[in-house]
């Protein structure tokens, strides 16, 4: 097999890495310019380390000129990502000199189109100046219990699959117009849910209900969506052996075959503790991949691993070496990848 082979596997990362500014020996330059790293996601707290407070955020300037520098360094088109979607799940703080930013609950309490154009449009344009060219958002789960981990964090427009969706529509049109790739999330739905899959094993097979696929198909059938997110939960009606993000029957089956969705899929965090804790990284790997999940977003912020980029690399390129994984699997997310990126700016 080719080196090639591992400069297409590197696309199909997403790392984060420690920084508020890059210098040469730094081991996210090594894992963009030798392993081809796809793209990076950005953090302003640190959370791996105690003793350590900023991770790479800390004002608009200093974030925007930190952008730059990974631009520099990479010959291809990276995915420049970040959690922003206002409120609990909100990167670009106040605090740091960015405008204030709601969360997507507090937008649904107004149930207002304009309000929700308003506020969409101004984090787009402040992503957008900044140098990001992808926001982890919007959430499309249901608020079906007020219960839920997503709930409770007001990560939820409202309990109405339409009008979650409407919303949706405007806020990614919004992005759309300022070059930023938005993400569906958490398919097939966390509305339900009460644990919380960074924690551990999250079982949604009596709570979940089909109503949660709602946002997905009335979006799939009003825009070209850019990219959706698969989570680690598990539903034993859908798939009885395996969870969302390692499931076949989730990814291929349900989004792809039932729903239509032939864009990017990108899992959660394989580092949470509902994959962690219960599966080893090469059974994580194989399965996530041969699920048909395009990208693997490793927010390397739970847990800090300097390599995580060049052990996911090797571990996938032995998997396919071993012919656990297909090298056509490979082609196949990776041709999707480039044709995502060259609609970024």
């Amino acid at each position: 097999m080719s080196l090639f082979l591992k400069q297409q596997i590197g696309q199909m990362l997403i790392a984060g890495f420690k920084g508020l500014e890059i210098k040469q020996g730094d081991p996210i330059v090594r894992d963009i310019q030798e392993f081809n790293l796809g793209g990076v996601i950005l953090y302003d707290e640190e959370v791996s380390d105690p003793n350590e407070k900023w991770r790479n955020i800390q004002t608009q300037k200093q974030t925007a000129d930190l952008i730059q520098s990974i631009n520099e360094i990479s010959e291809e088109k990276l995915f420049i990502g970040v959690d922003q979607e206002g409120g609990h799940v909100n990167r670009l703080k106040a605090d740091y000199g960015f405008p204030p930013c709601s969360s997507w609950h507090e937008i649904g309490l107004f149930n207002d189109v304009n309000k929700t154009r308003e506020c969409a449009e101004l984090m787009a344009n402040t992503l957008n100046k900044t140098g990001f060219n992808l926001n982890f958002a919007p959430v499309v789960d249901v608020n079906s219990n007020s219960a839920s981990y997503v709930s409770k964090l007001e990560r939820c427009f409202n309990s109405n699959p339409h009008t979650i969706a409407e919303h949706a529509s405007i806020f990614i049109s919004a992005h759309n117009k300022q070059g930023i790739t938005t993400v569906l999330k958490h398919f097939p739905g966390l509305g339900s849910a009460e644990a919380d899959t960074h924690e551990g094993f999250v079982d949604i097979t009596e709570t979940w209900t089909a109503a949660e696929l709602e946002p997905y198909k009335i979006l799939l059938s009003k825009h070209r969506i850019d990219m959706v997110m698969v989570a680690h939960c598990f539903h034993s009606g859908v798939d009885p052996d395996w969870p969302a993000s390692m499931s076949s029957k989730t990814v291929h089956g349900l989004l792809r075959s039932e729903l239509g969705y032939d864009g990017v899929v990108i899992c959660d965090d394989p580092i949470m503790g509902a994959i962690a804790k219960n599966y080893s990284f090469d059974t994580a790997m194989e399965k996530i991949i041969n699920a048909g999940v395009d990208l693997l977003g490793f927010g390397n912020n739970l847990v800090y691993d300097i390599d995580i980029v060049p052990k996911t690399v090797n571990t996938i390129y032995r998997l396919v070496e071993n012919g656990n994984i297909s090298e056509d699997r490979i082609v196949e997310s990776y041709e999707r990848i480039q044709s995502l990126k060259t609609k970024l700016q």
